[in-house]
């Protein structure tokens, strides 16, 4: 049997090398998601829904394609050159992202979704290779590991959002970009020491193709093979599961096939659930060619898969809902001070270098009195903490639901949905959950909450006359040549009665556009870009829908409520988050076969694409469902996940086979 490695504290210099390139690899990433639903929002003039398709579809695949990028790495590429392929793609498509139009932005997100492939599962891959398979210093390390990569998440987010308040969103991009460059500089001028340290502990970077055909029979994988599969209910339990991983590689696909055959859902969306379906066939193939120990524990990989999926899908709103809740419905001051909603999504990674460091020193303490919990135990307080998450937004929700604001109007214009409610009054618009309503008979319109800018936008510009917003549309491309030098002016045709220009002097110089009403006349100074476009469109709505409604969205602003909810959903998420991120990723190099060990990884991180594209779809409602009630919505899935998973803490330590 393997010996025990020593119990020397120090960590080998490499792990601080990759420390850096993951912390700015992810400071890259972080920033750009931190960016990414607020502008399509708020820049390209989006509704939520449509934010959530583009959000659902770039997360889940940049944690599917680290998959394919594990097995290249293994098979073909060898994992030093498959993370530097990766980190030039990033680099590449954050750039992209730094150009306007929407071309240029879907390329970006192709190129970093492809790179983050090559790049993610590989680095991770490298952390375990430096280490012996029973060093003890193996979960420290990923702990460490995992402080490096929260501290690029949590100051990606905050030099991301100060850049897009006072200089715009492409300078947010823009310093994303700056941060893959140096992950790239860092790995590339540490390789030398990484390989040292990997051999060190005796293993290599090689491609594992040709690693097998030189193994012997004495590799610690074949001698697993050797000692016999659990037995009894836990033996039982594997043969079970795998029979589970099947039987969703044919029903998931199937069930998306027939609701697009029947017009319930659109062809793409079976897509995803088509290669989660095949995934899930291949990898129950793979294992039913494993033998023994070896193959009970990489079934608990698969198990572990599942919970890692409820888990994620819930802490994944931080980029979307929760992202959103803090633009729109939090109170973003204090005091005088007001700073950018993208700031709350570097609180969980400040708590993480905050307790990390606590985590691992209590999981040491424990560990030298023989009491440290098991992996098993620790994923089941990651279920109950994230319960206790979303249980505090569901509170916060209601606060803020609580709060009325109501404004005079006359009636609603033709064109607006409306639906009639029991008491007389109608619902105002198919979005935002049902929240705006009318009263005709006291002629009141009221707001649960706070009424968002995008809700409003889409209201007004459902009145604005098609001739109008035509023409204000083309100045995108009349107005590209357009500076200080060379003034573009253009003479609008159709400018409906009761137009108010919706700019003061300050903000019209700042976004390069005056008016004259006599000629009906714009000139512009410099490329008129979506947000300008949009609130011009929207000043052309009628004024006693317009201004009514403008008010309301200001005085709802009374419905913001503490980011104290926001901070509470955030450290329970964190201290969940501790016990799940680092452990699952110590969890699989210690109980994947190590011919499978970069593939294993990139299955464990597709955890996230499956939680992604779930929870992304679940972000779809967003503004159809009330926020309380959409919180909740995880509150469910999370304390199902702890019921199921309570249950099954015995069974899955012995399919462990004394792996803790």
């Amino acid at each position: 049997m393997e010996a025990r490695a020593t119990d020397d504290k120090h960590h080998p210099r490499g792990l601080y090398a990759l420390f850096f390139t993951e912390m700015w690899e992810r400071f890259c990433y972080y920033g750009m998601r931190a960016l990414l639903v607020l502008y399509l929002i708020q820049y390209h003039g989006w509704q939520p829904g449509q934010a959530s398709t583009i959000y659902k579809w770039y997360t889940s695949l940049v944690y599917l394609t680290p998959l394919a990028g594990g097995l290249l790495a293994d098979r073909v590429l060898g994992l030093r050159a498959s993370i530097v392929i990766g980190g030039v793609l990033m680099a590449i498509g954050e750039v992209s992202l730094t150009f306007a139009a929407l071309p240029m932005f879907y390329l970006g997100l192709g190129f970093m979704i492809v790179g983050n492939g090559f790049f993610k599962p590989n680095i991770s891959t490298i952390v375990g290779k430096m280490y012996r398979r029973l060093d003890a210093r193996r979960d420290r390390a990923f702990t460490i590991f995992y402080m490096g990569i929260n501290l690029g998440a949590g100051l990606s987010p905050i030099a991301c959002g100060y850049l897009r308040v006072h200089y715009g969103f492409r300078y947010g991009f823009a310093v994303a970009a700056v941060g893959m460059l140096v992950a790239l500089a860092v790995f590339l001028g540490t390789q030398r020491q990484v390989l040292r340290d990997v051999e060190a502990a005796g293993n290599d970077l090689k491609v594992a193709a040709r690693r097998a055909a030189k193994a012997s029979s004495s590799a610690p994988e074949a001698r697993e093979g050797d000692v016999p599969a659990a037995g009894g209910a836990a033996g039982g339990f594997a043969k079970a599961f795998l029979g589970f991983m099947l039987v969703v590689a044919v029903a998931l696909p199937a069930d998306y096939v027939w609701r697009a055959a029947r017009g319930a859902t659109g062809w793409t969306d079976v897509i995803m659930p088509v290669a989660f379906g095949a995934i899930s066939g291949w990898m129950a193939l793979t294992l039913g060619r494993i033998r023994g120990a070896a193959r009970d524990k990489s079934v608990v990989i698969f198990v572990f898969f599942v919970f890692a999926v409820l888990f994620w899908m819930a802490f994944e709103q931080a980029g979307n809902a929760l992202n959103l809740w803090a633009q729109f419905h939090t109170d973003l001051s204090i005091g005088s001070f007001h700073y950018p909603a993208e700031w709350w999504q570097s609180v969980n990674a400040v708590l993480i270098v905050a307790f990390a460091p606590v985590f691992a020193r209590v999981w040491t303490w424990l560990g030298d009195r023989g009491r440290e919990p098991s992996t098993p135990v620790k994923m089941l307080a990651a279920m109950v903490l994230m319960t206790l998450s979303f249980a505090a937004m569901v509170a916060g929700a209601r606060v803020e639901n609580g709060v009325a604001t109501t404004q005079r109007l006359e009636a609603v214009p033709p064109g607006i949905p409306q639906t009639p409610r029991a008491d007389g009054g109608v619902v105002i618009g198919d979005d935002d959950a049902g929240r705006l309503t009318f009263t005709p008979l006291t002629h009141e319109l009221e707001a649960r909450g706070v009424l968002p800018r995008y809700v409003v936008n889409d209201l007004l510009r459902r009145t604005v006359p098609k001739a109008f917003a035509d023409e204000i549309e083309s100045l995108e491309a009349k107005t590209r040549k357009a500076s200080p030098e060379t003034p573009v002016r253009v003479t609008l045709a159709s400018v409906p009665a009761g137009f108010a220009f919706p700019f003061d002097d300050a903000e019209a110089a700042e976004r390069g556009v005056t008016w004259d009403p006599a000629p009906a006349t714009m000139t512009f100074t410099r490329w008129m870009e979506s947000p300008t476009l949009a609130d011009l469109g929207s000043a052309g709505a009628p004024p006693a829908w317009r201004d009514p409604l403008a008010a309301l969205e200001k005085k709802s602003d009374a419905a913001r409520v503490s980011g104290l909810w926001l901070f509470l959903s955030y450290l329970f998420a964190t201290l969940g988050e501790l016990c799940l991120s680092p452990v699952g990723l110590s969890m699989v190099t210690k109980l994947a076969p190590a011919r499978f060990a970069s593939l294993f990884m990139g299955v464990w991180l597709l955890a996230s694409s499956v939680a992604q594209y779930a929870g992304g779809s679940i972000g779809e409602t967003w503004g159809i469902i009330p926020p309380a009630e959409y919180f909740m919505l995880f509150v469910w899935t999370s304390i199902g996940g702890a019921i199921v998973l309570t249950l099954l803490v015995r069974p899955l330590k012995r399919l462990m086979h004394e792996v803790t």
